[in-house]
């Protein structure tokens, strides 16, 4: 008997690696998939932070309050000035001069043009653009606007828009541009910073070309809208931030961050578009990470990719470094839904429970379980990828790319991988459907994944590949075939793996009917094809046998169970149960053999079988 896929051991020591210019962590290999991708223990994703010394510049001011009501109106507007009435006769020509001259809650109105000038926004104000504004960075940017600034270090903060302290800002109808040199290599360049406890409310507004040029400077710096930042493993200088229609593109290093705990944004209508396959960096979207929060919904993120073979960025998701459409590291609680991701590395990736400078999990750890629902992933790599941690995907829709959704078990996790989803069609994956992979170290931690209610076809190379040491639960689903899954079933569906429940399987693309199973708590012998044989949940010291030439499919429950091949011709899968000792008995037929950790499990006459390792 031949089976498609196997598990291949490489040897081969880790180690951890910065890219000179590019901040890329990557790992040498561990495992090999065979076919497919390297195994190694460490995360291959380069988050905003990663790739320099982030010192604790911010002062960290109280959470904002609601500013005193004003009814003062102030006018900007390149004509000339007049009694602050009306774009016609305004009463400043710079909207900085303007915030100097506002009391707290007043209203500015910024009439069409363009306008180069940082804006330092340190009280309660609400701006509105009458016409098409664009605020532009100065050639020669001046450093350190605010306090929240402040660091006295040899890359001090260059924003457009600054805005710091205890207030709450609204602003609407902005283009906000930068204006670095293409080769600018500092790593605190912002073209939104709200920080210092702020609470900014942005709508329809773009923020664009923000840091070098990401197709050829490959510094860590350039963040279209930064909420928050984590100062270290333990504290952090927030911010918050509501975001509806609004557009980030043409960044350095990542698209959106929220960072640090006591940070949170929400975004609404929001797109982030990056550079597409570039030599010089990992980008990222939208980053939440270092204990912050979110909710994103119907938001589109795209053209994260990175092709920097210099800092070995590329399809192997272990030994290499990819971009992040959307990217949770060591995030508070997030919920991702009605939302697409096209055209990056990854398409949502999760990882809690990672140590490292700007993140120290607490000693007793428990995991925040991250949602994602109703999603449009179609990347070049892995669409959904969840690494230590927990995380639920719903409702969604994976296409293309190497995996659908991957996780991996590996030996540097502290937290095991939690993974759930339900009602998820994947198609069209060159590799797997779903795959998790495994370094098989001793003391890994357990993997848990359930998938139920989803559809995974013949259109995907593969169906189910389980390397990892643990049981996949992969229950009523469609296989794109009603006789279900192939290689360890009798069916012509796609192919599962030793080590996952499958059974009972979706008998129509609808999951509306489902394979039915004789089962028993004593003896039963069947002389049919195609077939399923269970013994009674809950029952041990079952007797199930294939007594005739048909392919039938054995599945013990508790243990102590007689699980028999056929010796008329017959073709035989046996999966034994999880208890006891479980007696298998090939007849010297043909067939498959996967035991469930039962060191006491007694194989006999199996030499034609081809038998998972337990």
């Amino acid at each position: 008997m031949r089976i498609s896929r196997l598990k291949l051991g490489v040897a081969a020591a880790a180690s951890l690696w910065l890219a000179a210019g590019s901040g890329a962590l990557a790992a040498s290999a561990a495992t090999m998939h065979a076919g497919s991708r390297t195994v190694a223990p460490a995360h291959h994703v380069s988050p905003f932070g990663l790739g320099f010394a982030r010192a604790p510049r911010h002062i960290a001011k109280r959470r904002a309050t609601a500013a005193p009501a004003s009814s003062v109106t102030e006018w900007v507007s390149k004509s000339a000035q007049g009694n602050d009435s009306s774009c016609a006769s305004p009463g400043f020509n710079t909207i900085s001069a303007a915030l100097a001259n506002a009391p707290a809650g007043a209203r500015v109105k910024v009439c069409k043009g363009t306008y180069t000038e940082q804006l330092a926004i340190t009280k309660s104000v609400t701006l509105r653009s009458v016409g098409a504004v664009t605020i532009v960075l100065p050639a020669s940017p001046a450093d350190n606007l605010t306090a929240c600034d402040a660091d006295g270090g040899a890359q001090p903060n260059q924003d457009i828009v600054d805005i710091c302290g205890a207030i709450r800002v609204s602003m609407s109808g902005f283009k906000i541009k930068g204006n670095w040199p293409s080769n600018v290599c500092n790593d605190s360049l912002y073209g939104v910073a709200v920080l210092g406890g702020a609470n900014l409310t942005l709508t329809r507004s773009t923020v664009t070309r923000v840091g070098g040029n990401p197709r050829s400077d490959g510094c860590q710096g350039g963040v279209g809208i930064e909420v928050g930042l984590a100062t270290s493993g333990t504290t952090a200088d927030p911010g918050r931030a509501t975001l509806r229609r609004v557009i980030v593109r043409a960044y350095q290093k990542n698209g959106i961050t929220v960072d640090g705990r006591g940070s949170s944004a929400r975004m609404a209508g929001v797109k982030v578009i990056g550079a597409g396959a570039t030599q010089a960096i990992a980008q990222n979207g939208i980053q939440v990470s270092d204990g912050a929060s979110a909710a994103i919904t119907g938001s589109t993120v795209a053209g994260d990719e990175c092709s920097d073979t210099a800092a070995d960025c590329g399809p192997n998701g272990f030994t290499q470094t990819q971009s992040c459409g959307i990217l949770l590291f060591d995030a508070g609680a997030v919920r991702v839904s009605r939302s697409k991701v096209t055209a990056s590395d990854i398409g949502v990736y999760n990882i809690e429970d990672y140590t490292w400078t700007y993140y120290q999990p607490p000693a007793s750890f428990t995991p925040v379980l991250e949602h994602f629902s109703g999603l449009h992933l179609a990347n070049r790599y892995e669409n959904a990828y969840f690494d230590e941690g927990a995380s639920a995907l719903a409702s969604s829709q994976l296409s293309g790319g190497e995996v659908g959704i991957e996780s991996a078990q590996w030996t540097g996790q502290t937290t095991p991988p939690v993974s759930r989803a339900t009602g998820v069609l994947i198609k069209h994956a060159s590799q797997d459907a779903v795959l998790v992979a495994s370094d098989s170290a001793v003391g890994d931690q357990s993997v848990s994944m359930r998938i139920a209610g989803s559809r995974f076809g013949t259109s995907n190379a593969h169906g189910i590949e389980n390397q990892s040491t643990s049981v996949l639960s992969a229950v009523r689903d469609w296989w794109g075939r009603p006789t279900g899954p192939s290689v360890w079933s009798f069916g012509t569906g796609a192919s599962v793996s030793s080590d996952v429940s499958f059974f009972p399987w979706a008998l129509n693309l609808g999951l509306h009917r489902f394979q039915a199973c004789r089962t028993t708590s004593g003896s039963i012998t069947t002389t049919r094809t195609r077939v399923v044989l269970c013994a009674k949940p809950g029952s041990a010291n079952v007797s199930l046998t294939n007594g005739g030439a048909g392919r039938v499919l054995l599945i013990g429950n508790q243990g102590n169970d007689k699980l028999s091949g056929s010796g008329a011709g017959g073709e035989t899968w046996i999966i034994t149960g999880t208890g006891g000792a479980n007696v298998v008995n090939g007849n010297g037929g043909t067939g498959y053999i996967q035991e469930r950790g039962n060191p006491a499990d007694i194989l006999k006459n199996v030499a034609d079988y081809t038998v998972a390792a337990n």
